[in-house]
Parts: C-alpha cells; sequence; structure tokens
C-alpha cells in the first residue's frame, strides 16, 4: 500500500469530510486529550520531523494526511503505533476504494464482474475494520482495565502550578489522590507521558511509586524533579497511572501534572 496516499472526500459537498474519515479525526483529537491537550507547537518540537502546522491538519484538515504524518501526532500523544497504523490502514482503504472511477463499458459481463467482485470484498473488510476499531461496540479504549476502579484528584501539596524555580535546582512535588473506586490499589505507578523527554525539560524518573491505597482512601505521591541549567524554560509534566503490567488504568481520564516556572 501506498502510505503516502490522501483519503479524500467522496460523494460529500465541498467543505465536507467523509464520515469514516470524521470518526478518525474525532479519535485523534480524544488521544491528543488524553496527553494533557498538548499544544501542537509543542508536539512539533517533541517529534521533530513535521511542523505544528501540518500536525494541526492532521485533526482539521479535508484529507487524511500520509502515515508518517499521523504517526508523528501519535507519538507526540504517546498513543500505540500499531494500532494507530491499523486504524489509519482502514480509513485509507475505504476512501481509496470509494474514489475509484466507474469501470468503463466492458466488452464482455465476465470482464466487469471480475472487477466488480473483488472491489466488493475489499469495501466489505475496510467498512468491517473500521467498525471494529473506532465505532462502540468493540473494546472501548477508555474503560479502565479494572472493573470497579476509579480515581480523584485531591490536591497539589506541595509547588502550586506556575511557581517559580531556579535553573539548576531539585525540588519536591507532592499530590494527594483518592481511591474513590472499589479495587484496592497495589504495585501502582504514575508514569510520565512525555517519554523520552526533550532537551531543556525538567528531569524526573520515568516511573514513580504510588503506595497501596484501599478503597475510599487517600494517598500522597512524591517525585523529586530537577530543573534545566538554563533559563528561562516552562516545565509542564504530565502523568498517567499504570499498573505493575504498564497498563493505563484510568485511559479515560486527564492526566495529572505539575507546571513550573524556571527563571533565573
Amino acid at each position: 500500500m501506498d502510505t503516502n496516499a490522501r483519503g479524500s472526500v467522496p460523494g460529500a459537498q465541498a467543505g465536507e469530510r467523509a464520515p469514516e474519515l470524521d470518526a478518525f479525526m474525532d479519535e485523534l483529537r480524544k488521544l491528543r486529550t488524553r496527553a494533557g491537550e498538548p499544544s501542537f507547537r509543542k508536539m512539533a518540537a517533541k517529534s521533530g520531523a513535521v511542523s505544528h502546522a501540518t500536525l494541526h491538519l492532521t485533526v482539521t484538515g479535508r484529507r487524511l494526511q500520509p502515515w508518517e504524518t499521523v504517526r508523528e501526532f501519535v507519538r507526540a500523544c504517546d498513543g500505540d503505533e500499531e494500532e494507530w497504523h491499523a486504524r489509519w490502514q482502514g480509513v485509507q482503504l475505504v476512501l481509496s476504494a470509494e474514489r475509484e472511477p466507474e469501470p468503463a463499458p466492458a466488452r464482455s459481463r465476465w470482464r466487469s464482474k471480475r472487477v466488480l467482485v473483488p472491489l466488493a470484498l475489499v469495501l466489505v473488510a475496510a467498512i468491517a475494520a473500521v467498525v471494529v476499531v473506532l465505532l462502540p461496540g468493540g473494546e472501548d479504549a477508555s474503560e479502565p482495565p479494572h472493573p470497579g476502579d476509579s480515581s480523584k484528584f485531591v490536591a497539589d501539596v506541595t509547588i502550586p502550578d506556575e511557581t517559580v524555580v531556579k535553573p539548576g535546582t531539585q525540588f519536591v512535588k507532592v499530590w494527594e489522590l483518592k481511591n474513590t473506586g472499589t479495587v484496592d490499589w497495589k504495585k501502582r505507578y504514575l508514569r510520565r507521558t512525555d517519554l523520552p523527554v526533550a532537551p531543556g525539560a525538567c528531569r524526573t524518573p520515568e516511573r514513580i511509586p504510588v503506595n497501596d491505597t484501599a478503597p475510599q482512601g487517600n494517598v500522597q505521591v512524591t517525585v523529586t524533579v530537577g530543573t534545566p541549567p538554563t533559563a528561562p524554560a516552562d516545565c509542564k509534566v504530565f502523568w498517567k497511572m499504570v499498573d505493575e503490567q504498564d497498563r493505563e488504568v484510568f485511559p479515560g481520564n486527564r492526566p495529572i501534572y505539575f507546571s513550573v516556572l524556571v527563571r533565573p
């Protein structure tokens, strides 16, 4: 398959998108939301391969962007590249099939049928793939892996947002969380979402432990942060809770974060 092919808006009026493309872009927007709504400029800086304007087109344009562009969007939001490549292929296949021209009058009926039958099979397979991946009824990526699991952010115990800190120093950030579900938290961690860490960003461990917490209990989570050696810089680092198998336990929840201003 040509990964540089772009999907048009077949069968739609000018200015409209195909419903399959709309659904795909909506899922990409949800992925960005789960990553903490990073700006397109920050996503482009993390990617280093595409511009912020190109990334913006991935979720606002009238055409399906090439996989190389979508891949950079997914990487910048810490998405699963293999899963998203399958989604992209399904949408691209549907759009390409719909873009096929009407077959020329055939010299014989059997030649026409040989063209139309494989095309029909391609369409059925592509639509089925999109339905499985994008529509409700399949596995819901926003459902927690542990039924009954739930959490609530309580407070920033230390270092309120937009605190000014010195370059080349360390500080200790503490959050308080509440286990609002019916599942014991055991062997849980907060995992940093912007891995690998970009140069000039605040330094932290990749994962920090969450003490075992019973349902309806509160827990404080601590991380030691090293600020970049040069200023000015703005550090905003997002975290998602994972279990011992490194699965996000609340994929539909917004991440928690700290945000500091590094100034001389």
